[in-house]
């Protein structure tokens, strides 16, 4: 089976992108360890926002025909918002994000789909005024899970429960960006969720 990663630096976690088998060295590429008998790429790119997956879906989704497609996106409409004065609205987000799946849906109605809710921990470069847009992009994501008949995985949730045996900087020292405990917890996550799809 060919699965594929999508989303942002948390997806990407500094792959070489002149490589298109390279996975960077976070959670997608302790999933190819995990699943060796599969085939898993990596098409996160750091920075990126829905708006920018809407722009290479064609290239770096469609045309690659996963069975399996994950999507991790959120956290720099809010990020870049706040820091940058990059207007990409709630709205705009569930707008893009909509379409996203439903090209997905159409044109390859085979593809199982997971959605990845955005996460952020109150440290390093989070400030409190992110909670308003994140606490809603993360609704919209469960929301287009049962819309649209996807998996979820409601990340927020099963990092926070970590925090009765690590601290926040044990699994995000930024607040944003995942250490190598929280790649891996993220790697198990994924795991056990699509399970199912590929028989593990």
């Amino acid at each position: 089976m060919r699965l594929l990663f999508q989303g942002d630096s948390i997806t990407d976690c500094n792959r070489n992108r002149e490589n298109p088998f390279d996975l960077g060295h976070g959670y997608v590429k302790k999933i190819q360890a995990a699943l060796p008998n599969h085939e898993v790429l990596n098409r996160g790119i750091s920075g990126n926002r829905t708006i920018d997956l809407l722009m290479r879906w064609q290239k770096d989704t469609l045309d690659l025909k996963p069975d399996v497609l994950s999507i991790f996106v959120g956290i720099n409409e809010v990020w870049h918002y706040h820091y940058d004065q990059k207007v990409l609205t709630p709205m705009m987000y569930e707008d893009y994000y909509k379409n996203l799946i439903k090209q997905v849906k159409y044109l390859l109605p085979n593809t199982k789909i997971l959605l990845i809710e955005p996460f952020v921990f109150p440290i390093g470069v989070y400030q409190k005024s992110w909670d308003v847009e994140l606490i809603e992009e993360q609704a919209i994501v469960r929301k287009l899970a049962q819309l649209y008949d996807t998996a979820f995985l409601p990340l927020q949730e099963i990092l926070t429960q970590k925090l009765n045996e690590h601290t926040m900087a044990d699994i995000a020292d930024d607040g944003v960006h995942p250490t190598d405990l929280g790649h891996e917890i993220i790697k198990d996550a994924i795991l056990d969720t699509i399970k199912p799809w590929i028989g593990a």
